[in-house]
């Protein structure tokens, strides 16, 4: 049995390094990756931890082996990723030793299969960041600190050296691979016998002293707060977040979610439905939820930290929990089980998933190399100049085109829009998932036709057309022209502001004055409106004024159905150029893509109007509000698809 058994650990190991190595020598370096790789250019030690580890907010671990690794074996990318995939393909083998020690071989080969072939493990098994590696590191401390309090008579103090390594290769890793050391750590105090209380604290004390020359790194990174990397642009985590990291952990599969719940009911049923509730389980809850508790309340009350990623180091103990009361099988039904669980999730990941095809396809080099079929026409290319160089050093890249970051901002880049408009019927422009998404609708205003549009995880590549008559892109549009009677979505008040005796189109036009400070106002159910969570709403204004027109905003409210505001978002008119006397086009956009709603989309009513902050006198013709289709892999690596 045992010899067979050995042989499912193969098959678990073998299709983790498939799934991890398939076409290696093509997989992109992500924007974390490029950062890294950007700050290992140094002559010497001290120049890498003091501009490329001090200002990342992470630990110095993993920046100094990348330090070291690439100098000795050079920066392609395949090489930058191996050391993780390894990390990977050991988080699976740990976590079986793990499971086996404190349940069966049958739990220990479940949870295998599972870091063997999610998503979760095997994208960031390709990423050369510190998660991967910090899993690694902290299922080998909980190895090694298992041996301590299972078998406190057997080798304590050789598992106890161990655990000690094990403790400050976490701490240099990440603060929240740190984090779960500690909490291991601590946990120990409760399995111990008393006559190992005192070694095991001067293990502690042992782990202490090897993390002493990172102390000036982790309070330069504190007082900076820099702590995680993050920079600041995570939102605060929802009260959904656990349940969505759950269901990523099944690939957001139906199929995955059903065969873990036919296994669970079977465990359960062998127990006669009996739960019990024992110190290993409350353990390994503590493990997988005081992390997970940790970071949400720190980002909802201090500074958002949290994400998927950070959970990475203690997630596997959700297996635990849910499979830990299963018996142990025998050896077919340990391959039934298993088989099941490799294929179920392979299948996910390659077609539901799209794993492969959305990950290495990387928007970095897409939106540099589709302008190539694009030579006829002007190129704006909106990227990060640090990768547009490297791409341009490694690859045959064509640099025949115009850099965003080029203009001064985005008035100017709708200035430039429109003088090309006028020797050009078309434009291509490749942009990332930051980009502000004003931009599409600057260019639709010059270029009304999205001829072509392909889509990449964090962004996308177009192509706008004067030539075409039907393109991609609009789904409907609605306009206040303020001609005839206003449709019912529409609050024209007071009437007696329609004048006759200016327009940008038609007859009439609204006039604001210095006793209307909010006025027109759109309101729609939000489903109704835009279908699609992946959709832009873009809305565009004609103004015009004798004086500047500033201190006036385009404003976007999301309303639930008992009323309350969840969510707001205003762009100034003062964000574009205006010529006083003549009528100029203001711009706002909705990105849902990344807007959360804490209600169901069909309960949510959009309003949309203009705020007359500063009680000015002006103009309002052409009040016009687009709904565009979006990306839908935007952030498909990490949402469902």
């Amino acid at each position: 049995m045992k010899q067979t058994n050995r042989s499912i650990l193969f098959f678990i190991l073998t299709a983790a390094t498939i799934l991890r190595c398939y076409d290696l020598f093509n997989i992109p370096m992500t924007h974390d990756e490029f950062s890294a790789l950007f700050r290992l250019r140094f002559d010497s030690f001290s120049e890498l931890i003091e501009k490329g580890v001090k200002v990342d907010g992470h630990p110095a671990g993993i920046h100094i082996l990348l330090y070291y690794w690439t100098s000795i074996f050079g920066t392609s990318p395949w090489v930058f990723k191996v050391p993780f995939i390894i990390f990977g393909i050991l988080s699976s083998l740990l976590s079986y030793l793990i499971a086996k020690k404190w349940f069966n071989e049958t739990v220990g080969l479940i949870t295998a299969s599972y870091l063997a072939s999610i998503q979760f493990t095997v994208m960031y098994s390709q990423i050369g960041r510190p998660y991967i590696s910090g899993l690694f590191f902290c299922l080998l401390l909980v190895y090694f600190w298992s041996n301590l309090v299972k078998n406190p008579y057997r080798k304590f103090y050789t598992n106890g050296v161990f655990f000690v390594l094990s403790a400050a290769l976490c701490a240099y890793n990440h603060h929240f691979s740190l984090l779960f050391a500690v909490i291991i750590s601590i946990a120990g105090l409760f399995y111990l016998p008393k006559n190992k209380i005192v070694p095991y604290l001067l293990f502690g004390v042992g782990i202490f002293l090897l993390y002493i020359p990172h102390l000036p790194i982790f309070f330069f990174q504190l007082s900076i707060g820099g702590l995680g990397g993050v920079d600041g642009w995570l939102s605060v985590p929802k009260y959904d977040f656990l349940p969505n990291f759950i269901h990523y952990l099944f690939n957001y599969s139906t199929l995955s979610i059903l065969i873990a719940f036919a296994i669970l009911l079977f465990g359960l049923k062998q127990n006669n439905f009996k739960i019990t509730f024992s110190k290993k389980y409350i353990l390994f809850s503590a493990l997988f939820l005081i992390p997970f508790l940790i970071g949400f309340y720190y980002s909802r009350l201090v500074n958002p930290v949290l994400q998927f990623s950070m959970l990475i180091f203690s997630f596997p103990f959700f297996y635990f929990i849910l499979f830990g009361h299963l018996k142990n099988q025998k050896t077919t039904a340990n391959a039934i089980i298993v088989g099941s669980i490799i294929i179920a999730n392979t299948f996910s990941l390659i077609w539901n998933r799209q794993h492969y095809s959305i990950f290495y396809n990387s928007v970095y080099a897409h939106v540099l190399t589709d302008h190539k079929e694009f030579e006829e026409m002007p190129r704006i290319i909106e990227s990060n100049p640090r990768f547009t160089a490297y791409f341009i050093d490694n690859q045959d890249i064509d640099t025949n085109f115009f850099r965003y970051e080029s203009f001064k901002d985005i008035a100017d880049f709708k200035d430039f829009v429109a003088d090309i408009s006028q020797k050009n019927d078309e434009l291509y422009f490749g942009s990332y998932s930051s980009s502000d998404p004003r931009l599409v609708p600057i260019i639709l205003e010059y270029f009304p036709k999205i001829k072509h549009q392909k889509n990449y995880f964090l962004g996308s590549s177009y192509v706008f057309s004067k030539k075409i008559t039907r393109g991609l892109g609009i789904q409907s549009t609605i306009t206040q022209h303020f001609e005839g009677k206003s449709a019912k979505k529409w609050n024209v008040l007071p009437s007696s502001r329609i004048i006759d005796t200016a327009s940008f189109s038609g007859k009439k036009s609204f006039s604001f004055d210095t006793e209307i400070e909010y006025g027109l106002v759109f309101t729609a159910n939000l489903v109704d409106l835009a279908p699609n969570p992946n959709n832009y709403i873009d809305i565009s204004i004609q103004a015009k004024s004798k004086k500047e027109l500033e201190d006036i905003l385009i404003v976007a409210q999301i309303n639930n159905k008992d009323g309350e505001q969840i969510h707001w978002s205003g762009a100034d008119f003062n964000n574009f150029h205006s010529t006083k006397g003549q009528w100029n086009t203001f711009y706002h956009s909705i990105k849902f893509s990344d807007v959360y709603l804490s209600s169901p989309r069909e309960d949510c009513t959009l309003k949309i109007l203009i705020w007359n902050k500063g009680k000015k006198e002006f103009l309002v013709d052409d009040f016009t509000i687009s709904v565009r289709y979006g990306n839908p892999i935007l952030y498909g690596l990490y949402k469902k698809v």
